[in-house]
């Protein structure tokens, strides 16, 4: 910490020169790479891209290294943002993809970790040509994913171990079958509200994959009971994708 320190950024000048508390001048964007690295990654994504990489060129080829890219993490922003309906728009998911392909350029090959709302199979074939190391890929809410791009990725990332495709409402047991044949060391698959697998899919997953742990969980507006739920073997706030539609369907008939 430079306690002393006091700042006077001067935004026409791209040197962004500081006066110390001791008097002496220095010229910021001259610190050397190993240095601006060491900075930069103290910070999350968002405050990367919000502050040092608009301050100088130095400073934003610091952030450019593939060691500050190995993880996209928009899921944070979203969080902590309040939901827009701008957020399911064609225009705003492309803002997403090309977010997220610019960190696999950045990653250089690198990038471990994803997890993102609101993107789609573009930008996810994009990352699994390109990062056959990712680990975690956590979706939510991606309705424009599809079996084309997790097929994609469990062919291609043999190392994943956590998945999430929560509210993607497009993925299959397609993309079941195909991360049961290829991702052997997965050990988290999230797939709550995604409605389009089945119980039959969520067995062979169980059986290819020694060590997983099965998360799903219906919509809000369902209401199970205890026998229902054990029914199919699930928690008392779970149930498998096309008993749930049925189940949906059995509940607007009585209610009419």
């Amino acid at each position: 910490m430079m306690n002393e320190a006091i700042i006077r950024m001067n935004d026409n000048n791209e040197g962004n020169k500081e006066a110390i508390g001791s008097g002496l001048l220095r010229d910021w964007s001259e610190l050397n790479k190993e240095c601006l690295i060491d900075i930069v990654s103290r910070l999350s994504m968002e405050e990367r891209w919000r502050g040092p990489m608009l301050v100088c060129k130095p400073w934003m080829y610091a952030c450019d290294d593939p060691s500050l890219n190995s993880v996209f993490d928009l899921d944070t922003w979203f969080e902590g943002s309040r939901i827009s309906n701008l957020w399911f728009s064609y225009e705003f998911e492309q803002k997403v993809d090309s977010f997220l392909r610019c960190v696999v350029d950045r990653s250089q090959g690198g990038l471990k970790e994803i997890r993102v709302r609101h993107c789609s199979d573009q930008s996810l074939l994009y990352a699994a040509e390109r990062c056959p190391s990712l680990e975690v890929l956590c979706l939510k809410s991606c309705l424009s994913v599809t079996d084309a791009s997790i097929s994609k990725i469990a062919a291609s990332c043999p190392n994943l171990n956590v998945l999430w495709i929560q509210s993607c409402l497009n993925v299959t047991d397609a993309s079941m079958a195909k991360i049961a044949s290829s991702c052997p060391k997965l050990r988290e698959l999230d797939i709550s509200h995604s409605i389009e697998i089945s119980q039959k899919a969520l067995k062979m997953i169980e059986r290819s994959c020694e060590n997983v742990k099965i998360i799903v969980e219906p919509p809000s507006n369902v209401k199970l009971s205890r026998d229902e739920a054990s029914k199919f073997g699930l928690s008392v706030r779970s149930i498998t994708r096309r008993e749930l539609l049925e189940h949906i369907r059995n509940i607007n008939t009585n209610d009419n």
